[in-house]
């Protein structure tokens, strides 16, 4: 596995940080993490992919070892970001696999560009999200004003079923490790970036065969309103699976297995 950043190109002005894990040179495999993240959401997932790939996971602009952006973007600086690391990467064509916010880019960079994408995996996503109890605006103040910290417990709480908290995974203190560590500022960033985000009018445009799966105690992105996201695709389907809002961490097994089906891995 290598580790380094991406080039510089037109579309992506940061340098953005990745790891590349290699496998039987097929159609390399772009995995998206969360807002508030980082590319180690997906290492419960990754040993489970051994042998596949390229799989190509990277830091979000703003989260992990990525450099914040110069200035507040939108969903679709995030799918420029994806593009530049494909191009980068030499990926001409590629399979796309993304959770939540990174499902969200999933689905914007398979709209807008049809014919680089294959085949999609999006998970605890929606064409636009559900603003949190105290709303979008309340939660980029919050951030801003206390720091992350203060957010960390309650997202715990909401991301991971009580289940999976039982089990005192250690990943569930890496995430939340990640989260304190985000800058409050790249976190309010992205908060409006997923405020302001609706995918609805693009979402006809997206011709790869996408695969939904939805955790059946997911309070953010309820099974029914990924219903209504694969209603809404030309060429979906759902899977629920048992857990919260970050099925490949809660079910990571059964998740690959999953996604090695939809993209004939």
């Amino acid at each position: 596995m290598t580790t380094h950043p991406a080039t510089p190109s037109p579309s992506a002005t940061t340098a953005l940080h990745r790891q590349r894990q290699e496998g039987s040179g097929g159609m390399p495999l772009i995995l998206v993490h969360p807002i508030g993240a980082s590319l180690q959401f997906w290492d419960p997932l990754m040993p489970h992919l051994a042998g596949y790939g390229p799989v190509l996971r990277y830091d979000l602009r703003g989260h992990g070892q990525s450099p914040a952006a110069q200035e507040e973007g939108d969903i679709d600086a995030f799918a420029d970001d994806l593009l530049a690391l494909a191009d980068a990467e030499g990926f001409e064509r590629f399979d796309v696999c993304g959770v939540s916010l990174g499902g969200m880019v999933a689905l914007a960079v398979a709209a807008r560009s049809p014919h680089r994408v294959n085949r999609v995996v999006v998970s605890s996503s929606a064409a636009s999200v559900a603003p949190p109890p105290n709303g979008w605006n309340g939660r980029r103040e919050a951030a801003l004003k206390d720091g992350m910290a203060p957010l960390a417990e309650p997202m715990v709480q909401r991301m991971f079923s009580e289940a999976f908290r039982q089990t005192a995974h250690p990943i569930i203190g890496t995430m939340k490790t990640v989260f304190e560590n985000m800058s409050p500022t790249s976190y309010a960033n992205a908060v409006s970036i997923l405020r302001d985000a609706d995918l609805g009018p693009r979402l006809a445009q997206v011709q790869a065969p996408t695969l939904v799966i939805a955790g059946e105690q997911d309070p953010l992105c309820p099974p029914a309103k990924q219903q209504a996201l694969v209603d809404a695709l030309p060429h979906s389907r759902l899977v629920v699976m048992d857990g919260g809002h970050f099925p490949p961490i809660e079910q990571a097994e059964a998740f690959a297995r999953l996604v090695r089906e939809q993209l004939d891995l």
